[in-house]
């Protein structure tokens, strides 16, 4: 009788264990793609990934003799993601830790910019998908690949004055295939303000980005990575234009800087073409860009010895690649900023000339990057030197 209730307890354990392990989820672990965990029916994914940049710094202003150096947190970033109830829909949040990433440039606003990402995807078929929430607005190449993926240091300076950044909206993407070209496009209605919380002025923005790949696709989505990391076997090329009208802007980059003062508003128009091309180990990548509003230069009528503008105008980048070896990779670039009419008696003319060189252990999930760059910014002239170690887990 006792071994009848064993055997019974036994059978009824064994049963128990084995349902709990099939109702378990799977987990799997790669290196520079996080922890990843699918439920037992795959309803539900989620994976949550890091990254941390450290950076040396040493400048010297030649102009005005002075020498300085700093070690810095760069980034520090958590990204979860995954599909939710079906693999149609589908989420992304990325959470900034550093210095870097939650100081607003404008000082008067009270954020908390912690958060960089938040969005909600509904793929409706092949060709399109939706997004509702917070991320990139679809303006610059060089600032829709992730800081993860660079192939210098840092991006240029035609990227920090002239950009979209990230925005507040409702995002359509489609891709279609000619072929063998590819047609993709990126359409965003935003706030216009940016990741910061201000008051509403019931105006919006409109950003649109049309990509044409006439060789195909780029290998693992190379062509929002920097660096011929592939080494694409056939040259591949991609060509892109942006427009972007930005109504009622408060901000001196539209999404980005200052209030303008007097509450006043501009009307920004942002435009552009860029492209990248990649083949056995080269690469090589350049933008133009220009901005212009319907202001000049805003002076405070609380105190007329302050003043700001939109920052308009155009700009100019090339930058390439070459792998030496399987690991090792020189880079230059060239970058130029033209400021529009209006306001160039108070903004700076600048020219950036950097040479670089990464040392990559395992691609862009874990490199160590040093560059040199001398700057003309109006009159002063730079020579600013950086190292950076990079790992992405």
């Amino acid at each position: 009788m006792k071994n009848k209730k064993a055997f019974f307890l036994i059978t009824i354990l064994s049963l128990t264990l084995n349902a709990s392990a099939q109702d378990a989820p799977s987990i799997k672990m790669e290196f520079g793609k996080g922890i990843q965990f699918i439920s037992a029916d795959s309803s539900f994914t989620m994976a949550i990934s890091g990254r941390i940049q450290s950076v040396f710094e040493a400048k010297r202003d030649i102009t005005n003799e002075n020498t300085g150096a700093d070690f810095l947190l760069r980034r520090s970033r958590l990204n979860i993601q995954g599909s939710a109830f079906n693999p149609r829909f589908s989420y992304r949040i990325q959470i900034g830790f550093a210095h870097g990433d939650i100081t607003s440039a404008n000082s008067t606003m009270q954020n908390n910019l912690i958060l960089r990402d938040a969005m909600l995807f509904y793929k409706a078929n092949n060709w399109l998908r939706i997004g509702f929430g917070q991320t990139k607005l679809p303006g610059n190449r060089q600032r829709q690949v992730s800081s993860a993926n660079l192939q210098l240091v840092e991006r240029s300076i035609s990227n920090n004055n002239f950009t979209l950044d990230r925005d507040k909206g409702v995002w359509m993407y489609t891709n279609f295939n000619i072929n063998k070209a590819v047609l993709k496009s990126t359409l965003a209605i935003s706030s216009g303000e940016g990741r910061i919380i201000s008051d509403k002025n019931g105006k919006l923005c409109y950003s649109a980005r049309m990509e044409f790949l006439p060789l195909g696709e780029f290998s693992k989505n190379g062509d929002y990575v920097e660096a011929d990391i592939e080494r694409e076997k056939k040259p591949k090329l991609s060509i892109a234009g942006v427009y972007s009208y930005n109504n009622a802007a408060t901000r001196t980059m539209g999404q980005l800087g200052d209030f303008l003062y007097n509450l006043e508003i501009a009307n920004i128009q942002y435009y552009g073409v860029d492209l990248i091309f990649k083949y056995k180990g080269f690469s090589i990548e350049s933008e133009f860009y220009n901005r212009n509003a319907n202001n000049g230069i805003i002076i405070n009528k609380k105190d007329t010895t302050q003043w700001n503008y939109v920052i308009s105008g155009s700009t100019f980048m090339i930058q390439s690649g070459y792998f030496i070896t399987k690991t090792n990779e020189i880079a230059i670039r060239y970058a130029q900023i033209t400021p529009e009419t209006k306001v160039a008696s108070i903004m700076n003319a600048q020219k950036e000339y950097v040479f670089g060189f990464s040392h990559y252990f395992n691609k862009h999930s874990l490199k160590l990057q040093s560059d040199v760059t001398y700057l003309e910014n109006g009159a002063n002239n730079s020579l600013i030197y950086r190292l950076s170690g990079v790992v992405t887990f």
